[in-house]
Order: C-alpha cells, then sequence, then structure tokens
C-alpha cells in the first residue's frame, strides 16, 4: 500500500506521539509503585487511525478500549464515540499533542470538550 504525503506525516506523527506517551507514563507508573500502567497502540482504518490503550502488567495485557482517532488527511485528533467511529468535533490537532504531550493523560479526558 502506497502512503501519501499527508497520511504518511500523520501517521509518523501518530507513532511518535504514541512513543512519547508509551515512555512517560510507563516511568511514572512504574516510579508510583503501581503493578500496571497503560499502554498505547496504532491501528489503521480507511479514514482514521485508531490508537487502543490497554494495560500492561509485564507479562500479559488487559483489556483494551479506543483513546482517540486520527484523520490521517487532516491530522485532526476525534473523542471516539464507539469503537468504530469518533464523535462529532475536532477536539485537537496533531501537531499541538506533538508539541505539548502534557496535555494527554492516561484517561482520555483531555478529549472533552470544556
Amino acid at each position: 500500500m502506497a502512503f501519501t504525503a499527508p497520511e504518511f506525516s500523520t501517521l509518523h506523527g501518530t507513532e511518535e506521539l504514541i512513543e512519547q506517551l508509551n515512555n512517560t507514563w510507563k516511568v511514572n507508573y512504574i516510579e508510583s509503585g503501581h503493578p500496571s500502567y497503560p499502554q498505547l497502540e496504532i491501528d489503521g482504518g480507511r479514514k482514521y487511525i485508531k490508537v487502543w490503550q490497554f494495560d500492561n502488567y509485564g507479562d500479559r495485557k488487559g483489556n483494551r478500549s479506543i483513546y482517540l482517532f486520527v484523520d490521517k488527511e487532516t491530522g485532526a485528533v476525534y473523542k471516539p464515540a464507539s469503537t468504530k467511529a469518533p464523535a462529532k468535533g475536532i477536539r485537537f490537532y496533531l501537531d499541538y499533542l506533538l508539541e505539548h504531550p502534557e496535555t494527554c493523560d492516561a484517561y482520555g479526558s483531555f478529549l472533552y470538550r470544556r
């Protein structure tokens, strides 16, 4: 499958954000003495990149749920409405989250409108 330029940069940016968040959360949770820590992984779709979250217990994974959706063309970030579709309304753009990864929390509360 050939990637178009915007899709490739969006995929690369999403992978970069996930790597930053996974590393930060792992260190914070282990230093706090928690037995598990949240972990993110990517799953591609036709229009959106799905980002899944699961609890990592070291030797096994816990249940997984959708963390957020990223539009492949625009880099818009959406809150999930279900495992198959995002909620209406852009919550952030990927560029902003890459510049400010501290905005993201392990619970997805930053995706709610205020």
